[in-house]
């Protein structure tokens, strides 16, 4: 079964209130699916791919250095036209997000192209990196030197929707659970010195935040309480269909399905709409970091 071909025409800027709203957690919408994506023989080639090892999570390329991660090898001619297949498609999906959302493209950065081969209903994962359970990204290939993480997807599957479910939003999540996942709290003195002689990708800052969201991810996926009755929106991608989400910023769960591509994208917080909601921004006032820095 071949999935409907996309329309090749320009797709036309967001509008700011989609902007905003994706920025706070929204999650937008597409189908059929706008951009080109392997079809006939090169889709049946990457759907019969598999993972090398059942205990990781995807086959990846690196867009640094051009490099495939997870998959299993059967020859070179075929790890070779599995990177031609991933880099092609990442081209157009880039492509056409730069027409969806062109004040990121400045500063943006492609950090990885994805292929969720296995079904995510039955995988037999360590409690840490189940991804049914709901969590928020934290740490996603290296560090985002506090840019955010944009991911968006596309369901391969011939007949299967994808169901995710999303909750609350970082705000949110800061504000229910900060001081049980020890959000640190900091006064502005200690401070003035190092957030004068550190760059941000290096400082303690960067290391306090980072630290930070994993034990909350962590804390989330191990609260009973939360993963039941937390409030919830049920998602069924259908086959064809495309999403697109800051993973970073709100908390979301993958329940099911399998044949999934994934492009995610550092967003550089100076081109963003609403950087004032950026977690880590979010992250500096809940602990006093906000005040630390006017005060250095």
């Amino acid at each position: 079964m071949e999935m409907a071909l996309p329309d090749n025409t320009p797709s036309a800027p967001a509008s700011a209130a989609e902007v905003g709203n994706l920025e706070r957690g929204a999650v937008l919408t597409f189908a059929p699916c706008p951009f080109a994506v392997p079809q006939g023989a090169d889709r049946d080639f990457l759907l019969a791919r598999r993972l090398r090892g059942m205990r990781r999570e995807c086959i990846s390329l690196d867009p640094r250095d051009n490099r495939l991660h997870g998959a299993l090898r059967e020859s070179t001619a075929q790890t070779e036209r599995l990177r031609d297949v991933l880099a092609q498609s990442a081209e157009k999906a880039t492509d056409w997000l730069a027409q969806l959302l062109p004040r990121y493209t400045d500063a943006w950065e492609l950090a990885r192209v994805a292929f969720h081969p296995e079904e995510e209903a039955t995988r037999r994962l360590p409690p840490k990196r189940r991804n049914d359970l709901l969590h928020i990204d934290a740490a996603p290939l290296r560090s985002s030197h506090g840019r955010r993480l944009l991911r968006l997807f596309v369901n391969l599957h011939p007949t299967d929707p994808r169901v995710w479910l999303t909750s609350l939003p970082f705000a949110e999540l800061l504000e229910r659970y900060g001081a049980e996942a020890d959000l640190p709290t900091l006064t502005p003195a200690p401070w003035r010195g190092l957030l004068r002689l550190f760059q941000p990708q290096r400082s303690p800052v960067a290391a306090l935040y980072r630290d930070f969201r994993l034990r909350l991810r962590e804390f989330l996926m191990q609260h009973d309480g939360f993963q039941e009755r937390a409030p919830k929106k049920c998602w069924h991608f259908p086959p064809g269909a495309a999403w697109l989400v800051f993973t970073d910023g709100i908390s979301h769960a993958e329940l099911r399905g399998r044949f999934i591509l994934e492009f995610a994208f550092f967003v550089a917080p100076e081109s963003l709409a609403s950087p004032e909601m950026a977690p880590h921004i979010l992250f500096e006032h809940a602990c006093g970091l906000a005040a630390a820095s006017k005060a250095a």
